[in-house]
């Protein structure tokens, strides 16, 4: 059942609407709505960080009442399942805060945090049973990051649980912990692992959220819940206190509804030199590249050859160059799969080894077994051959460079003819995922059905504030 194929897509409508499990591990919602003037509410919800801080600025609204607002969006859209933990002290740490010109646009702004991502005074819980009451000592750095700009973290959001590295027969966005995440536009497949962080942004629960990326977790969510969403070059974000998969692979990203807001918001995760003024270039400026490869094609479905074709009509008319680009098929043939293997069972044990719940995968998996009708509905046959494999550092070593090799020379290639390569959705997450170059996936098309497909470019690495500023001068 290959991804995007007929039987998949109904696979993943029947499992996420039709026969969702319910886990007596699943937390409830029970926090209270909060009083705030429902006009005012629904402005500051239609706001993005540039007119919320405006109506702080011009005193038509506290940063109380933003986290108010947000606070209650969750609450009023809690049958979603987008959000696992709110922080219950965001209100009170809102009014707190109080408006200056020269603060960051972060200042005093809810932000929604993929619940693989430690935050100090939540519980991390990767969405799994096991860790459902599992709380880190301290923040992960790009949550220090944050919160010295000035940034509130209003709670965790759900995600395809850990991360989506469980079982080979998961239901993308469910958990144990925080049961099935679903797609705001309708019975579409709500895309994996950041699926609370897409949802929480495309029904307005945040005006920003964290997801995390391993191959594809950040921009396939985005793409199906129509909302932008950045996978950053990889290392440039930190992943120290965030539950990992694969080192190799790994990297925290933005979501949000414009590209601006997605600049910002990884402006506040991460350094970087460069901003969006240092670019002054024209769109025309940029050429652009269409991946034609018959990998990538041959996963469209639906109306996806017309809304391909449609992008790269509105660029020609803009007057911005666009060329059919094919890559050696070598790119399309790694496999990460043992990498993620031996990296996962390494990975969680060295994170949790200094905790107060050192465990390690054998341990998860032995508890999911006692109680595999609320822990495991779909199995763990990932964790179980991450947890009993045979490879050695030195082959995956080896794996890790070789992959690497050929996706970065495949793609090196293509950009020495055109600045940016453009595809739908997470089609070429392979060449992405293994080179670590950057990938925007920015909303704006659907097919006939109403489900959401984001075009996707890709950039050059370390390119990512170029990349979107350019994306800022498609969408926004």
């Amino acid at each position: 059942m290959s991804f995007n194929s007929e039987s998949y897509i109904k696979d993943q409508r029947t499992k996420q609407y039709e026969t969702p499990p319910v886990s007596s591990y699943q937390v409830e919602r029970t926090e209270v709505i909060e009083k705030i003037d429902h006009v005012l509410k629904e402005q500051i919800l239609s706001s993005d960080l540039d007119g919320l801080q405006m109506l702080v600025k011009t005193e038509q609204a506290t940063y109380a009442d933003i986290a108010k607002a947000f606070y209650n969006r969750v609450l009023e859209t809690k049958d979603s399942n987008a959000v696992i933990t709110l922080n219950q002290a965001v209100i009170d740490e809102a009014e707190a805060c109080f408006y200056d010109d020269v603060r960051d646009l972060l200042y005093g702004i809810p932000v929604l945090v993929k619940d693989n991502i430690a935050v100090t005074g939540l519980p991390t819980t990767a969405g799994a049973a096991i860790l459902k009451d599992f709380h880190s000592k301290e923040d992960a750095e790009i949550i220090q990051a944050l919160k010295a700009k000035g940034a509130l973290i209003l709670g965790k959001t759900n995600l395809s649980e850990w991360a989506n590295f469980m079982t080979t027969k998961s239901a993308n966005g469910y958990s144990a912990v925080g049961g099935q995440t679903k797609n705001p536009f309708g019975r579409f497949d709500v895309g994996g692992s950041s699926s609370g962080s897409a949802v929480a942004v495309a029904s307005k629960m945040s005006p920003v959220a964290i997801g995390t990326e391993t191959a594809g977790s950040i921009i396939y969510p985005a793409s199906q819940n129509g909302v932008v969403g950045l996978k950053p070059t990889l290392t440039t974000v930190s992943q120290a206190g965030i539950i990992p998969i694969a080192q190799a692979h790994d990297t925290a990203g933005p979501m949000a509804n414009t590209v601006k807001d997605c600049y910002t918001l990884l402006k506040g995760m991460a350094t970087f030199k460069e901003t969006f003024e240092d670019f002054h270039q024209p769109l025309t400026s940029y050429r652009f590249g269409q991946l034609t490869d018959r990998a990538i094609t041959q996963a469209y479905r639906d109306q996806d050859e017309t809304i391909m074709n449609t992008f790269i009509e509105r660029l020609n008319e803009a007057g911005v160059h666009c060329v059919p680009i094919t890559l050696n098929e070598d790119a399309h043939e790694v496999d990460i799969t043992n990498v993620l293997l031996y990296q996962f069972n390494a990975g969680v044990r060295d994170y949790f080894k200094t905790t107060d719940q050192p465990i390690t995968l054998s341990d998860v998996f032995l508890f999911n077994e006692k109680d595999s009708d609320n822990t495991i509905p779909y199995g763990q046959d990932l964790i179980e051959k991450a947890r009993s494999h045979t490879f050695t550092k030195v082959e995956i070593d080896e794996l890790i460079k070789a992959n690497q090799t050929i996706t970065t020379k495949a793609l090196d290639e293509a950009f020495q003819s055109v600045d940016f390569l453009v595809t739908l959705s997470n089609y070429a997450t392979s060449l992405y995922a293994t080179s670590g170059y950057p990938a925007l996936t920015l909303p704006g098309f659907k097919r006939e059905s109403g489900e959401p497909v984001g075009i996707t470019i890709i950039g050059k690495p370390n390119q990512d504030i170029e990349l979107l500023y350019v994306g800022h001068l498609i969408h926004d």
